[in-house]
This record gives C-alpha cells, structure tokens and sequence, in this order.
C-alpha cells in the first residue's frame, strides 16, 4: 500500500481518510444518541396497521347465522373495533371474540338473522397511540375493511 517513493498510496490515504471521517461521525452520534433517538421519534411514521384477513361479502338466509373476520398485523398490534348500529334485540344476538398476541384477531358472529341484519359491516385497526383522541381524524389514525350482508328471505316464509 506504499508507492514507490515511500508516501501512502492515493487509495490508501483515501481508506485512512474515511475510515477517520466515520469515526467522528459515529462519536457524534453516540454522544448525541439521546437528542437523536427522541427527534427520530418524531419524525419517522409509527409501523402501520395491516390486514392479513379482511371480512368478506355474503349471501344468507332468514334464521341462519354468519361470521366475519378480521385478522391485523402491526406494530405494537392493532386495537380492532366492529361498526355497525344495531338495536337492542339484535345486539343479544351479537357476539364479538377478539384475541390480542402478535397479530390482532376479531370474529363478529350474528346469530338467527332477520331481514334487518343486512347491511354493511365494518372492521377498524389501529395501533396509532393517537387512535381514540376525539380530536384526531379518525380516516387519519384506523385502516377499515368493509362487508356488505345480504339476508334473503328462507323458502318457509316465515322469520325466525
């Protein structure tokens, strides 16, 4: 690595240099890792919510039950929520099970449908810390995935 009149060679001289060069910038950093670290956090976006499984349309009959799901990823793992309005009476026929481990996980199961479950269903995700402040954007903070039920009337004639 030395040319011929005893002097470090260019390419030699240009390792040395940026070898230096990352040394004192990795000084820096390390003694500036505190004011660094806190300013990144505010200025990278949070990992955004996703959808591994999303609810899917479907066709059922008076009297039948139905099932969506909603399986998200993120980090930390995203809160879920169900929209739809419902009343009384139908609510006692609702259940939602969700379950929170790497992923977020969410069935909603409506039993005995009647004519009046149909409708657009909608799943909500976020794992923004801003997600439930009533002064956020809410289109901003949680991703959705909607599904249109269908209840047809069963060939009985009758509702059950």
């Amino acid at each position: 690595c030395v040319a011929a009149h005893g002097f470090p060679s260019t390419a030699m001289l240009m390792s040395y240099l940026t070898l230096c060069f990352l040394h004192l910038i990795a000084l820096f950093f390390i003694r500036s890792f505190v004011f660094c670290h806190s300013v990144t956090a505010f200025l990278l976006p949070l990992p955004l919510a996703g959808f591994v499984k999303s609810p899917m349309s479907e066709t059922k009959l008076t009297g039948d039950a139905f099932e969506l799901y909603c399986d998200v990823v993120g980090n930390p793992t995203p809160e879920i929520q169900w929209w739809y309005l419902w009343d009384g009476a139908r609510k006692r026929r609702v259940t939602i099970n969700t379950a929170y481990g790497a992923n977020g996980v969410s069935v909603l199961r409506i039993t005995r449908l009647t004519l009046e479950d149909s409708g657009t269903y909608e799943c909500r995700a976020s794992n923004d810390p801003r997600r439930n402040d009533l002064r956020q954007n809410p289109s901003i903070t949680w991703i959705r995935a909607q599904a249109t039920i269908s209840v047809l009337q069963s060939e009985s004639g009758t509702l059950q």
